[in-house]
């Protein structure tokens, strides 16, 4: 599906996780690793949860070619449309491509000089400011475009430890240029960049423990124990729905003077200078340049797709999720830092005529390089934070070559036959030492196998099978462990080496008009089997010789699922002033074989076949209605209502707890001026508070005694009702 410019414009989508609203089956989650903001975002499409923000099962592009960062995908600002592509597309675009993808095209530069400035205020002290400018700079040869925005709000929420702070606090500064470069007829390089900083406060979230968890010195209780039921007969945790969080929220933001020199030592620092204190900072950079030569009247193109990406950035999370005063008692700060890099290459050369066979043949190649640090920065008891140094730098990287077909024939008038295939080898390595590392090659050949056949005058029938990979892992972070960590968590199933993921996906489909072309619409049925499904398995494990236990995650194959669903969408022109548009989706799974030994322990379940798939909406659809008219003679104007749901998601592949569902309704509202608009709009309009999200987590209390089982929830908050209004000038030469 995708959706348009103007889609994108009324339907107030500016970050990435505004697409899940528009989207049924899409999920975007800011909860991953114990931490609930934008670093670590988790795309999730037809159920296929990644159980790790550095393992994704969805890929995204800018015109085609990779970018890394989902907070950087909507840093184009003015798309001509967003694409999603639902199912393996491995085939077409590669790596980690094994549920689908995400495509923003920029628009092309206009012929005219034209350009525009919006600002926008609303509540939480949002305010926004864009503007861009496109012209001609050479007729007929070169035009271009510069945009650059600026947006930023306070928290929605109140940290309950620190009167007048607030919690989730976000800001961020972005430009871009494109620049469409055509010296001679039929030669086309068109050339996009951009650079954007988020440097956010600490995050919001709901720590819900399952235990009381109280100060040691004068026994009051901090965080209140909410367990609703007992599991495996011994403990207490949570069943049904995520109960309301009993204690406001806190969150420790006070460092330490030892804490604050470690910042301070530049040495083996990936983020510095993006963070002084509690929160987020990140700097995100990208490039692209893609040419097309259409040679002569032959019928061929060629293509080169080349790509980079920069993105560096730092956190420091409080890991406890609660407030207890970092001098007197306990405080378990996380620093991460991490820095993403990539390079991206496509030759491609695609035919095509007036005849029954079209078809591409090219090669590509990704090189992908990750380096991160994580620090406990640990107190508690009056003692200073340990460890006293940083963990070592953990450095893991692949090289992705792929060589790549696509032919499509015409059998006749009525039926097109489409066979894609990409051979691909993905070459991983993780650094062990300074002059050691682990290093491994896997090879894949990867099918697509398309026919539609036209079974009316506007209506398309199809039917395909698709294979995809998800490329293997190494759990890097057990080659800086002590050697009692590496054989605790073998004990628990969580090796060095990660096998690739697989999916064999069938889809039957329909697409078709109707109403002379007012209305356009598409449905799908899809069957996949995920096999060699990569989970997450989240360790506490408690030290032998009793010093600090150590709390780190890994990957594990560990699983298989079937994945099966409906899903539907329609864009209709009811009259010429009237728009709806309808989409819903049904993913449904079954669990066949799952292993993980601490939900074994937690729960008593060791079968958990015949269970779903967690972090997905079963049931989810939109529906959006807009008018457009005229006041007067003079002025245009439009409303819109959009009404978004998704059903309540598993905490995970035990079912036993799961999130509410979630309905939101949002309000816009526009008048054109001549060259102004004016819009108001509304969102979360009736206010719904369920949380977004929920992970298993732990109690932290200096004495570790609930790091046995999971003995906490980790809640998403939603952002409350927002109310704004938005003014934006436009000229054209």
């Amino acid at each position: 599906s995708a959706l348009t410019a103007d889609d994108v414009e009324k339907q107030g989508i500016i970050a990435i996780s505004d697409l899940s609203d528009h989207s049924p089956g899409l999920v975007v989650s800011d909860n991953s690793s114990g931490k609930t903001d934008r670093s670590n975002q988790v795309i999730t499409i037809r159920g296929f949860t990644p159980q790790s923000s550095v393992s994704p099962t969805t890929a995204l592009f800018i015109d085609g070619v990779p970018i890394s960062s989902p907070s950087g995908l909507m840093s184009v600002g003015s798309p001509a449309r967003v694409e999603i592509l639902r199912g393996p597309q491995s085939a077409y675009f590669g790596r980690n491509t094994f549920a689908g993808a995400i495509n923003v095209v920029n628009k092309e530069p206009s012929e005219e000089w034209a350009g525009s400035v919006a600002a926008a205020v609303g509540s939480d002290s949002y305010r926004r400011l864009r503007g861009d400018i496109e012209g001609v700079l050479v007729e007929d040869i070169l035009s271009f475009r510069i945009s650059a925005e600026h947006n930023k709000k306070d928290g929605a929420y109140d940290n309950a430890a620190v009167p007048g702070e607030t919690l989730g606090d976000q800001e961020t500064t972005m430009a871009n240029l494109y620049l469409l470069f055509k010296p001679i007829e039929d030669l086309t390089f068109k050339l996009f960049a951009f650079k954007s900083e988020d440097r956010d406060g600490p995050a919001a979230s709901a720590l819900i423990s399952a235990y009381d968890v109280n100060n040691a010195f004068d026994g009051t209780t901090i965080v209140q124990g909410q367990s609703n039921c007992t599991l495996n007969n011994a403990n207490p945790y949570f069943c049904g729905s995520i109960p309301d969080k009993a204690d406001p929220i806190s969150y420790n933001t006070e460092l330490l003077d030892s804490q604050k020199s470690l910042l301070e030592n530049t040495e083996r620092r990936l983020g510095g200078g993006l963070i002084d204190g509690y929160g987020m900072g990140r700097d995100t950079e990208h490039a692209h340049l893609v040419a097309d030569w259409d040679i002569g009247d032959t019928g061929f193109t060629l293509s080169s797709l080349s790509g980079y990406n920069n993105e560096v950035w730092a956190i420091i999370n409080d890991i406890d999720h609660y407030y207890a005063d970092p001098a007197g008692f306990y405080n378990y700060g996380f620093l991460v830092e991490r820095e993403t890099k990539d390079y991206s290459q496509e030759i491609r050369l695609t035919y095509l005529d007036d005849g029954p066979l079209s078809g591409t043949f090219g090669i590509s190649y990704l090189d992908a390089e990750i380096t991160s640090s994580q620090t406990g920065m640990f107190s508690a008891f009056y003692g200073d934070f340990t460890p006293a140094e940083r963990n070592p730098l953990s450095v893991k990287g692949s090289q992705t070559i792929g060589v790549f077909f696509g032919l499509n024939y015409e059998l006749n008038e009525d039926m097109n036959l489409s066979f894609e295939g990409r051979y691909q080898e993905d070459e991983l390595y993780v650094e062990t030492g300074p002059d050691s590392e682990l290093r491994d090659t896997f090879k894949n050949f990867l099918p697509r196998l398309i026919v539609d056949y036209k079974v009316a005058e506007n209506t398309m029938g199809y039917v395909t099978f698709s294979k995809g990979v998800n490329p293997g892992s190494f759990n890097g972070v057990l080659t800086a462990k002590p050697q009692w960590v590496v054989d605790a968590a073998a004990a628990n199933g969580v090796t060095l080496e990660v096998e690739p993921e697989e999916v064999d996906n069938y889809e039957i489909g329909v697409k078709g008009s109707a109403f002379d072309n007012m209305m356009n619409y598409s449905a799908s049925i899809y069957y996949a089997v995920w096999d060699k499904q990569q989970n997450q398995n989240s360790l506490v494990l408690q030290n032998p010789d009793g010093g600090l236990n150590d709390t780190f995650s890994a990957l594990v194959n560990t699983g298989k699922v079937n994945l099966y669903g409906f899903e539907f969408e329609t864009n209709w022109m009811v009259t010429d002033s009237i728009r709806l548009n309808a989409a819903l989706a049904y993913n449904d799974s079954e669990i066949k074989s799952y292993t993980n030994l601490i939900y074994t322990a937690l729960t008593g379940i060791s079968d958990f076949s015949g269970k779903e798939q967690p972090g997905i909406s079963k049931y989810s659809g939109n529906l959006g209605l807009q008018y457009d008219g005229v006041i007067g003679t003079d002025y245009d104007f439009y409303t819109r209502a959009d009404v978004s749901y998704k059903s309540g998601q598993w905490s995970n592949h035990a079912n036993f707890l799961k999130t509410d569902a979630i309905t939101k309704v949002n309000l816009r509202a526009g008048i054109y001026l001549e060259d102004v608009e004016v819009s108001a709009y509304v969102t979360n309009l009736f206010d719904n508070d369920s949380y977004t999200s929920v992970a298993d987590y732990f109690a932290f209390t200096p004495d570790n005694a609930y790091f046995n089982n999971q003995s906490a929830l980790i809640a998403g908050l939603p952002e409350p009702r927002m109310v704004g209004i938005e003014v934006k000038w436009s000229f054209y030469e």
